[in-house]
């Protein structure tokens, strides 16, 4: 992890790493010799997860928890485990809460029922005076549309006495006027114990309440709950979804805006904290966009930049995870941030870093992120392009080896804000799959899928469709199946029977010629075996010949590919022992019949 801006915090003469490597005793013992304003900005700077065990071993954790910013404070409990998160949310005051509300209940424009349960069933272990807090400030329509979500309330009619009443209306009652049925039965204590809470300390709010859930439309006060909501976050500087959207619309790098100064904080401006720490990069990697930001000095400029990049982590944030679960999701998001940001001006400085602290500090953040996603998106339609081509059958491509396979993947996403960058070399683990973050893997990315382009015309032609494909490797005694079949095992199986047979065709090889083949193919060295030379030649010397009559001849998209295929025999068959050749039944590149 990465932090921006580095600092030694007063009063404890150390970094945030060094601090938060000490012992939860010693970590006390410090910051009980620090002042409120000291603790403070400690625990702004402090990681997500590592925010409540400063909070909660400082001698302030209640002045720390109130003011905290709210995304803050919402991100940290999300990064918090259950009890330190209800010990922080017991510190938060009433519009903190329905920010968690607010941030936490919605998806889109519609409000969700389980993620409203989990806060409230939060807040009651939280206590009960905390329920009360949050129901004095809490939006009365929000109030409305969420109660109408888990309860049903009935009115006893006036012309039928109560006794004969109560034989239809639901049991709960608290003033024989008005019953309330619970719609779910693990909720209904949390519930109950609400609309108690409101009859004994909000008894207008309950009347109005109760009144309404009976007699509002629920879509037109779930409607206007959203618009209050939208308003709320709007003050924190989050845009509600559909706004936020315009952050991966498509930007021309002539089109970028230039920064007027009246855009720079004033002299007399206080530096604020951002309402996100955006200044936390979750990788570990070096990029230009690191250096560009330590070089500049200037604090106006430095404040410009951790606003902006607060208003445009909350757009990324919104728009890829509508709903947040994890803090993971909110790190990815920030990752794709700071790795879309050191594209975009890569791409536009073509590395240059004094062209790129210009840009950085001469136009918006958010043009340069367009900027970067433009590119990304350019690609996939590229991809998209090639993979629609008339030129070869689509089905073609399910057989690509790795790493082909893996890049046309990453970029062919459903979502175009997923986009990401196939890293081989981490195939199997969570890295495999990264976001885009310098220009040099926009061009290996795109020049992977243009030899894909390229060979995939020629290998139906060769080979024809790939039904026959599937019928060769599912005929009886196989010692594979069509799972394993790649671009790479077609051509090297008919090399083989080419071999054999004189006939480059795709066509199982017996076994009792396995042995055979691989002694006329290959040659032992000092320590390994490799393919004769004159194989070698011939492969590519046929390939060429193939292609300058059938399709047309583009020398560096073909040796490519055809290094690439030989180096994978190569390592399938570097260290056989050709007196002794494997067992032809555990080979997945060559195709073999086991049964002749």
């Amino acid at each position: 992890m990465k932090t921006l801006f580095k600092k030694t915090f007063e009063g404890l003469s150390l970094d945030l790493k060094e601090i938060l490597k000490l012992s939860e005793k010693e970590l006390e013992k410090r910051l009980q010799a620090l002042d409120f304003y000291q603790a403070y900005d400690l625990v702004l700077n402090a990681p997500w997860e590592d925010k409540a065990k400063l909070i909660l071993n400082s001698p302030y954790p209640e002045g720390l928890v109130k003011n905290l910013p709210y995304q803050e404070l919402f991100l940290t409990i999300k990064a918090s485990s259950l009890d330190l998160s209800v010990e922080l949310l017991s510190y938060a005051k009433g519009s903190q809460i329905q920010f968690m509300f607010d941030m936490d209940c919605w998806y889109k424009d519609r409000i969700k029922k389980e993620r409203v349960a989990s806060w409230i069933v939060l807040l009651f272990h939280a206590g009960e005076g905390k329920v009360l807090e949050w129901l004095k400030v809490a939006d009365f329509d929000f109030l409305i549309a969420m109660f109408q979500k888990f309860i049903k309330v009935y009115k006893k009619p006036d012309d039928i006495e109560l006794i004969e009443a109560m034989d239809f209306l639901p049991y709960f009652t608290l003033d024989d006027f008005y019953f309330i049925e619970f719609q779910n039965e693990a909720l209904e204590f949390y519930f109950r114990r609400m609309i108690e809470i409101l009859r004994e300390e909000m008894a207008e709010t309950y009347f109005a309440l109760l009144e309404s859930v009976i007699w509002e439309i629920p879509a037109e006060v779930e409607e206007r709950a959203y618009r209050w909501r939208n308003g709320r976050l709007a003050d924190e500087g989050i845009l509600e979804y559909f706004e936020a959207l315009d952050v991966y619309t498509i930007l021309h790098p002539k089109s970028l805006r230039k920064i007027e100064p009246i855009a720079l904080p004033s002299s007399e401006e206080k530096e604020e904290f951002s309402p996100i720490n955006i200044m936390v990069y979750p990788g570990e990697e070096e990029l230009l966009i690191f250096k560009v930001v330590e070089a500049i000095n200037d604090p106006y400029q430095i404040g410009r930049i951790k606003k902006e990049l607060a208003w445009l982590a909350n757009k990324v944030i919104i728009v890829d995870n509508v709903v947040i679960d994890e803090i993971e999701q909110v790190k990815k998001s920030l990752d794709k941030l700071w790795g879309s940001l050191n594209l975009g001006i890569e791409y536009l400085s073509q590395g240059n870093r004094e062209v790129a602290k210009s840009l950085v500090e001469e136009h918006f953040l958010e043009d340069l992120f367009r900027v970067a996603q433009t590119l990304l998106k350019q690609l996939r339609k590229f991809a998209l392009s090639v993979t629609k081509s008339k030129d070869f059958d689509p089905s073609v491509l399910r057989y690509l080896d790795q790493p082909y396979k893996g890049y046309l993947e990453g970029v062919l996403v459903k979502k175009i804000n997923e986009i990401r960058y196939f890293r081989p070399e981490k195939i199997g683990t969570l890295e495999e799959y990264t976001f885009f973050k310098k220009i040099s893997e926009v061009n290996t990315a795109r020049r992977y899928i243009e030899e894909i382009g390229y060979i995939a015309p020629v290998m139906e032609r060769m080979f024809g469709s790939t039904l026959s494909w599937i019928k060769e490797v599912n005929q009886p005694g196989r010692n594979y199946d069509v799972n394993f079949l790649t671009w790479s095992g077609l051509i090297l199986t008919s090399f083989f029977h080419w071999k054999l047979n004189g006939e480059f065709i795709f066509k199982a090889i017996p076994k009792s010629s396995w042995a055979k083949v691989l002694n006329e193919l290959f040659e032992e060295k000092e320590d390994h075996c490799e393919l004769k030379p004159e194989m070698k030649e011939t492969f590519f010397k046929s390939f060429e010949n193939y292609v300058k009559t059938n399709w047309y001849y583009e020398g560096e998209l073909l040796n490519s590919f055809l290094n690439f295929v030989i180096e994978k025999l190569s390592l399938e068959f570097r260290n056989i022992d050709l007196k002794n050749p494997p067992d032809p039944k555990y080979q997945t590149l060559i195709l073999i019949d086991l049964n002749h």
